[in-house]
């Protein structure tokens, strides 16, 4: 179980500029974006939204759980996040086509994990599964699920 947490700062151009290139009205104005969580599905089965469309403000931050189950053994990279700023179309260009999806806003991302592979260990005797929430310090409202296999 893991939290993909997206926090959104716009302190990398001045505000000016983020007016003419988000096609803004005001600076305080939230911003549309798209997440999509890129995994190879031969190797991870994602439970949770891959994608999903969001509105932040400066210094905004949205959570999602996210449950990933990796489907081989072996040191395995997690998966990949792409988000993308998407703008408003311009007041000219809103009596044209509306097939025409909204332009890309480039947008600079910052990685922050505690991890960026996980080792699965094949033909495991016994698990241990907290199914939950958890917090750093101490597990919140946490079943822990135990099974063990036979030794033959």
């Amino acid at each position: 179980m893991t939290t993909l947490r997206i926090s959104h700062t716009r302190r990398w151009a001045s505000p000016s500029s983020l007016l003419s290139a988000a096609n803004l009205t005001e600076v305080s104005e939230p911003i549309d974006f798209v997440y999509t969580i890129d995994a190879n599905p031969e190797v991870w089965l994602v439970a949770g939204q891959r994608r999903a469309h969001f509105t932040a403000k400066e210094d905004e931050e949205h959570e999602w759980p996210i449950m990933l189950i990796p489907l081989k053994s072996g040191n395995t990279l997690l998966p990949n996040v792409d988000i993308r700023a998407k703008i408003k179309p311009k007041e000219e260009e809103k009596g044209k086509s509306s097939t025409t999806e909204a332009e890309i806003l480039n947008c600079e991302i910052d990685y922050l994990s505690y991890g960026e592979s996980v080792m699965v260990v094949p033909d495991v005797r016994s698990s241990t599964v907290g199914v939950g929430e958890m917090s750093v310090g101490s597990p919140r409202s946490v079943v822990w699920l135990e099974s063990s296999g036979q030794v033959v």
